[in-house]
């Protein structure tokens, strides 16, 4: 492809319109990244180049281990697909890049947002694929890539719009009334607003006055989350009253996730007891729920803290790795400093792994879009290594 910046842009509209879709252009482009890793014309190198491979070589050696042949498929999806961050290096990292796939993003979260508005009054809550999961996903990133251009916009009645855009994006997240989805784009802002508050150009009241909007839009949409669902309502009740909370209602609120940790910590005190070594170094692949005893009562894997699933099926080793990935990436990000206010263009893509690696903490940190966050996290290291370094 000559024009290498319509990779990003085919990525990013196929992972709107379907997965299946977005899936067959990924293995494309995983295969041109692997033919440049032969020619040694990729380099890999990056930021989160070792807790990858910490997160990554035990998948695939757990799941070929333990796991049954079709599950080896699963493997490189949920981890070895995000080798795309090291074909960071094939893009040019730019204002023009990151504005136009900025575009793009709020173009396809705006269909995506009529989609979802659609089903609702049909009785549904999701987008054009995927469940409610996926509108916290689609529409945090919509929301921070909406925000930098509402502030990047100098025309009126284009601010006006992204402003607008911005508003319902954020309302989305909270309209699906999930916790890790509301957890997740508070942390992405919160990232945010620390980098651009040490911008030194710019006025630290103007700043402020954003981060307060910000701050009563996710009071207020927590409000409603509380309000809409009243699993939220009844925990914040008790959490007042002082009451001590019953096994049942920490599995309302938590989504059953209590009852799971319990059967993961089983899995995990088994495997201690009995000296099974290599599934405590290197986990007991993917879809272990399926195959252990007890089994998770959702299946696949035993969604409660990361700790706990991540250990099962990554073992200690990927569970390190996790922890490493989530140090490396906070400190990066957070060291970035701005020269210009323009510079703000790539923060989206900086700050959005957040998203994953806070508002995951309770339910994993995988999703099939992930390869292509990473890569674009890996674009906008380039660009703020290259401001740092002047």
């Amino acid at each position: 492809m000559k024009n290498k910046e319509n990779w990003l842009i085919i990525m990013f509209a196929s992972a709107y319109i379907s997965i299946s879709a977005f899936e067959a252009v990924l293995i494309l482009f995983l295969l041109y990244e692997i033919y440049l890793i032969a020619k040694r014309q990729i380099r890999l190198n990056g930021y989160l180049k070792l807790p990858l491979f910490m997160i990554i070589t035990p998948s695939i050696l757990s799941s070929a281990i333990y796991g049954k042949p079709h599950e080896i498929i699963g493997a490189l999806n949920q981890t070895f697909f995000n080798i795309t961050y090291f074909a960071r290096d094939i893009f040019t990292p730019s204002f023009e890049l990151f504005k136009k796939v900025n575009y793009t993003i709020v173009l396809f979260c705006s269909i995506e947002a009529v989609v979802t508005i659609y089903y609702y009054f049909n009785g549904i809550l999701k987008p054009i694929w995927g469940g409610e999961f996926e509108i916290g996903i689609i529409f945090t990133l919509g929301s921070l890539s909406a925000f930098t251009l509402f502030l990047l916009e100098n025309e009126k009645r284009w601010r006006y719009l992204f402003f607008v855009l911005f508003l319902a994006f954020t309302f989305l997240v909270f309209f699906s009334g999930k916790r890790n989805p509301m957890i997740g784009l508070i942390s992405a802002y919160t990232l945010y607003f620390l980098i651009i508050i040490k911008i030194t150009n710019v006025s630290k009241k103007w700043i402020c006055m954003l981060i307060s909007i910000f701050i009563i839009i996710t009071i207020v949409g927590i409000f409603y989350a509380v309000e809409k669902f009243p699993r939220h309502k009844n925990m914040v009740i008790n959490l007042v009253q002082g009451k001590e909370l019953t096994e049942q209602q920490l599995n309302e609120f938590s989504s059953a996730r209590w009852e799971i940790g319990k059967k993961g910590v089983e899995v995990i005190k088994k495997d201690v007891d009995n000296g099974n070594i290599l599934p405590l170094l290197i986990g007991h692949g993917y879809a272990a729920g399926e195959r252990l005893d007890p089994p998770s009562p959702v299946g696949r894997s035993y969604e409660s803290i990361f700790l706990i699933s991540e250990l099962i099926n990554i073992g200690l080793i990927g569970l390190v790795g996790i922890i490493f990935l989530m140090y490396r990436f906070f400190k990066f990000a957070i060291t970035v400093k701005l020269s210009e206010f323009n510079q703000i263009v790539g923060l989206p893509f900086l700050v959005f792994p957040s998203y994953f690696l806070v508002g995951g903490i309770f339910s994993g940190m995988w999703d099939a879009i992930l390869p292509l966050y990473f890569l674009m996290f890996g674009i906008a290291e380039n660009y703020y290594i290259k401001i740092k370094q002047g």
